[in-house]
This record gives structure tokens, sequence and C-alpha cells, in this order.
């Protein structure tokens, strides 16, 4: 295993220094070195390594219904499948990662542009600026664990507001359908481990809390947004529950983590096989 710090593995999997590609700048593997301190070799070996295992895992699953749906999905257009969401997207080992693997032997690209941080509102102004030219075949949205921030206290608002979050979750969607012909997906925010994230020392010194009743109704929200405007919903709180077990996420207790991920990806093949030709036909 590549020798790298724990906070320096953790900086990497999170893609730290892509935040600027959000601006449409480029960020070379040799800039990225710089920003994290070691070798570029180690950064290029590290993340092989995690590719490595990924591809071994869903291997396992190459024949399974949703699978054969989503490829169904991708072809009528040629274009690629688009990631985009949040650090729960970017995460080196996330669902993301895994539909690559799952779909580079049939030679289609996974663009995924989840970034840390990122709320409804990034994701709505980046469709505009920078998503929508891509004209995916499919996309997949997973926002709302950013949009439920809370600083201050338990009784301060969300960073992003139940009526804003809905808003701009409903126009992401729709504007992937008015102006590509891409098949949209819409993913529920994941839980958090209430009990492990919240005492963290820097984020009670930033007077942050997360709590998984806003998260549930914000999921209930974009469940909602996806039966109004005919995208396929995904709904992860089967796959994590309300209350989630710690062993699914990273030490942070904010984002799973390869195992967690693991479920993410398997709940999303099965809404794919479950999904009805009338259901694929939207608004």
């Amino acid at each position: 295993m590549t020798a790298l710090a724990d906070t320096t593995r953790f900086l990497i999997d999170f893609n730290a220094h892509d935040v600027a590609v959000a601006l449409g700048v480029p960020i070379p593997q040799a800039a990225a070195a710089l920003i994290y301190g070691v070798p570029e070799d180690d950064i290029a070996s590290y993340q092989a390594e995690i590719d490595a295992g990924l591809a071994r895992a869903v291997a396992a699953c190459s024949e399974h219904p949703g699978l054969a749906a989503l490829r169904h999905a991708l072809a009528p257009s040629g274009g690629p499948l688009l990631c985009i969401g949040d650090s729960i997207t970017t995460y080196r080992y996330s669902y993301a990662h895994l539909l690559r693997h799952a779909l580079a032997p049939d030679g289609i690209p996974m663009l995924n542009h989840g970034y840390s941080g990122h709320t409804s509102t990034h994701g709505l102004e980046l469709t505009f600026t920078r998503f929508l030219h891509l004209q995916p075949a499919l996309v997949t949205i997973k926002y709302g664990v950013n949009d439920c921030k809370q600083f201050g206290g338990p009784e301060a608002p969300e960073l992003v507001s139940p009526t804003d979050y809905a808003r701009n979750l409903r126009q992401i969607v729709r504007a992937f359908q008015q102006h590509t012909s891409a098949r949209v997906v819409v993913l529920t925010p994941t839980p958090v481990c209430e009990a492990i994230v919240n005492p963290l020392p820097d984020i009670r010194s930033m007077r942050l809390i997360w709590r998984n009743q806003r998260l549930l109704h914000y999921a209930e929200l974009a469940l909602e947004t996806a039966a109004e405007t005919g995208a396929l919903a995904v709904d992860l709180r089967q796959a994590l529950g309300s209350s989630p077990d710690s062993a699914l996420y990273c030490p942070d207790g904010l984002h799973p983590n390869a195992a967690g991920q693991w479920m993410i990806f398997e709940q999303m093949l099965a809404a794919f096989a479950s999904e009805s030709p009338t259901e694929r036909t939207g608004p």
C-alpha cells in the first residue's frame, strides 16, 4: 500500500484540489502533488490501487439487470453519464466511481462533477454554466447534505431552506430535461451519524450541526421532485436507513465509506432494474 499520511489520503479521497475545476480551471496532477506536498507518483499509485479494487468489486455484478437497464438508458444519444453532487459523489470510493468501472467495458465515460461542500444552489448555477453543454445521456443528481447544515445551533435555519432546496432541485431537473436528451436520476441525501459528526472538534468550533430529522425531510422533498418531474428516484434511506450504522461511514460520521458507497451503488442498480418503460418516458 502506498505510504501516505491519513490526512493526505483524506484530502486526495475527496479531491480537495478539484474545487477550482468548478470554475472550469483544469488541475493537473503535478499541481495536486504540490498542494498535498507529496510526490506526484505517490498520488497516481494510490489512486490506481483504489481503482483496481473498485474494478474487481464491480466485475462480480456485470450481469446485474440494473446495469443492463442503465446501459439501455445511455445507449440512444451516445453521451456520457454525468454525476453531480457534493463530497459523497466526488469521494474516491463513491457510487459514481463504481458506476464508472461498471460501464468501462462498454466504453461509456462517466464524468464526476461532485464537489466537496456544494449545495443545490451551487448545482443550479453549475448546471447552466458548465453541465448542460456536456449533453449527457444520463445525469445523477445528489445534493442535500450540505443544504441541511445548521450554523449556530439546532434552532438556526438550514444553509439552504427546504423551499429553496426543492426549487433548486426542480430547476436542475427541468434544465436537463429541456436542454438535453438526458434521463435524470435524483438521489436522496444520505443521513449522518449524529453522535459522531456533531461532537467533532472542527464541527463544534464552527457551531455546525447536522440532524437526521432535517435530512429525512429533504429526502422527502427530493422524492417529491422526482415524482413531479418524472425523474427516476433513488431513495437511499432504503440502503442506509434513517439512523445509519457507523460501520458504513468514514470516521467523521458524515461520509459513507467504501461499504456504504457500495450500498448506494446497489440501491441505484435496484432502482434501474425495477424501472418500467412508462417511467422512463418522463413528463
